[in-house]
């Protein structure tokens, strides 16, 4: 069963994650703009001293010439290279998302994390890119719905490096099955600051990045515990926002929905129960009088989610 995920619940989530974090998101954030600003420079640079000289008459017919450089074999193997590792710094951030997302403390150098496992990042970034590149073949729709189809891809790969490359595609796919629609509205969310940090050059990301990503993977972990997919292989119960259970068992994520660093809750963090604290004893659920005898128990809608009409964008029944 899919849930609508309460998408302002879940920003505050995020912020929360920001404010508490024990090595500031922004640290790492001013790295990775500062490192990608490097990229965009250098670039420039090299297609200038390089380029080849192309002139084009402008006006047309008035025997004025502009010069245009354009790119050598020196700037296409730059741009290439640059293209390559942009996806293994994002790895890195994503690392270091997902683990402040589960309380943990993870040092600046988190970024460079994903240079341990480059050649599946560039592998599966490839990979997703020719499926997308297929998919708009067809038309633009297919094409913008199969970038939602493996958005979880990545996370997955970072959270599980053993994983395959095609198992973190299908993997994203059984994820975000029935959840596309609520993704792509909560990009529609972020739009305005996306535009606003272009005419800030990007230096709006070292406090957009953060807040974005930090939201999209609380909607991650919320997906991966209502559909019961782990990228690690450990099983999930439901659980989710505003004083959920945690998954229960042997194996189960090591975090805790209530955690201070990653909740749901919009309550200052002095006033939730530490971590480490019992959790108090549920009280047993009143068996519904309507039932039949002899069947399961009805199991309750949580109150941080509702249940949701098919996906107009999932075609599956």
């Amino acid at each position: 069963m899919n849930y609508i995920i309460d998408r302002p619940m879940a920003k505050q989530a995020a912020k929360n994650c920001m404010r508490t974090a024990r090595v500031s998101p922004y640290q790492i954030a001013l790295v990775l703009v500062l490192i990608l600003l490097a990229f965009s420079v250098f670039e420039q640079l090299m297609t200038t001293l390089f380029g080849i000289p192309y002139y084009v008459e402008y006006p047309p017919g008035y025997g004025y010439y502009l010069t245009v450089k354009m790119p050598s074999g020196i700037n296409w193997f730059v741009t290439i290279f640059i293209s390559l590792v942009q996806p293994i710094l994002m790895g890195g951030f994503y690392t270091y998302c997902l683990a402040v997302r589960r309380g943990k403390e993870m040092p600046v150098t988190t970024l460079f994390d994903g240079f341990s496992i480059a050649g599946k990042i560039i592998l599966l970034q490839i990979v997703m890119g020719i499926f997308v590149f297929l998919w708009s073949l067809l038309l633009v729709i297919p094409g913008i719905i199969a970038t939602y189809r493996y958005r979880f891809a990545m996370y997955n790969l970072v959270e599980n490096p053993d994983l395959g490359i095609l198992e973190a595609i299908n993997m994203s796919k059984a994820q975000t099955a029935g959840y596309k629609w609520q993704l792509f509205v909560l990009d529609l969310s972020f739009l305005g600051w996306w535009i606003l940090s272009a005419f800030t050059m990007g230096l709006l990301c070292i406090w957009l990045y953060p807040y974005y990503y930090l939201t999209d993977i609380a909607f991650y972990d919320t997906i991966c515990a209502n559909k019961g997919i782990s990228p690690t292989g450990q099983s999930f119960q439901q659980s989710g926002p505003s004083g959920g259970n945690p998954p229960q068992g042997p194996a189960h994520y090591d975090y805790d929905w209530n955690h201070q660093n990653s909740s749901w809750n919009a309550a200052p963090p002095q006033q939730m129960p530490p971590a480490q604290a019992p959790r108090p004893e549920q009280p047993p659920q009143q068996q519904d009088s309507s039932a039949q005898p002899g069947s399961a128990p009805q199991q309750p809608e949580e109150p941080w989610e509702r249940k949701s009409e098919q996906d107009p964008w999932d075609r599956s029944k």
